[in-house]
């Protein structure tokens, strides 16, 4: 239960647009902590637990969302083997669910239940993945389309660039017509599943960016179809990572203790002074950074006794020099 929710605390760590957020992080010895001040949040929720989509600023955007199990870790203690062996559990309608529940609002709670999304996969263990943007009321969300054989370009100038969604095809007749026969815009299905993670790869966390429109890049997805790239994308400040406290060791008997025997969480005076140090060394000033829990990094202040990593930090924006 405590992993559960720590983990999910974790998950919940969501970027003020305009201002700066202070973050708590607490990370099992042999973990690894991950200190993120980037846009996008992932809510995982058990079957019959309810996610919790909050938004401290700004309204809810869901990217992606899936009902059903897509590994055999998630959700999986004290199940049986036949609950979680189904890996490729998806139910396709759990994004307009979302989308239409969440979208816009400060918070949403949605259970995980065949009761909302249906059961994709009877006698499955299922959960819900969520993953989401806090959008706030100052940020647009741009649209910009580009011919096949063209260069497609992204300037956020003194931001950054955080692509929301992308495909490179043809989904209508109307778009990059002009001259063509229409042989060449007659299919109107043809989507490439993978355009998305070429513009994530190329372009998130960059004020500026610029790739071609071409099958060199993106692959074919219909031979004989003229195509074209539709990129939907927002620009946000920058944001980097400040720790103002951090201790590896322990402070109370109940923070990851789960299976520990009593002689492993008794002492609760175990600090180790150098942490903070060594998380400013490696964690300030970037907008990602994790760190291993252990005493390979941080020493051991306390030999025989099972070890957290406490961290407090905040995610603040600063303009370009």
């Amino acid at each position: 239960m405590q992993q559960g929710r720590l983990s999910f605390i974790f998950l919940l760590v969501l970027l003020c647009q305009c201002g700066v957020q202070a973050v708590d992080l607490t990370t099992c010895e042999g973990d690894t902590a991950r200190l993120n001040c980037g846009l996008t949040s992932e809510v995982i929720a058990c079957e019959s637990d309810t996610a919790n989509l909050q938004c401290d600023q700004g309204h809810i955007k869901v990217l992606s969302a899936n009902y059903g199990r897509t590994n055999s870790a998630t959700c999986s203690s004290g199940k049986p083997a036949n609950q979680i062996s189904n890996i490729q559990c998806t139910q396709d309608s759990s994004l307009s669910v979302l989308t239409s529940r969440c979208d816009g609002k400060q918070n949403c709670y949605i259970s995980a239940s065949n009761s909302v999304f249906g059961d994709p996969c009877v006698g499955t263990y299922k959960y819900l993945d969520v993953s989401y943007i806090c959008k706030p009321p100052s940020v647009i969300i741009q649209t910009q389309t580009s011919c096949e054989g063209s260069t497609f370009s992204i300037n956020c100038y003194k931001q950054l660039i955080k692509v929301l969604s992308a495909n490179y095809g043809r989904t209508n007749n109307d778009t990059c017509s002009t001259g063509k026969p229409a042989n060449q815009i007659s299919n109107v299905q043809c989507t490439q599943s993978s355009t998305l993670n070429v513009l994530t790869t190329q372009c998130d966390g960059k004020p500026a960016c610029s790739i071609s429109t071409s099958n060199t890049v993106f692959g074919d997805p219909c031979v004989g179809t003229y195509k074209y790239l539709k990129v939907s994308y927002i620009c946000h400040p920058y944001n980097f990572i400040k720790v103002s406290a951090a201790n590896y060791g322990r402070t109370n008997r109940i923070t990851c203790s789960t299976g520990r025997p009593a002689d492993q969480l008794s002492n609760v005076q175990c600090l180790q002074s150098s942490t903070l140090s060594v998380l400013t060394t490696q964690c300030d000033g970037k907008q990602d950074c994790s760190i291993p829990a252990n005493s390979t990094v941080f020493g051991n202040p306390c030999v025989g006794t099972y070890k957290y990593l406490d961290v407090s930090y905040t995610c603040g924006p600063a303009s370009l020099t």
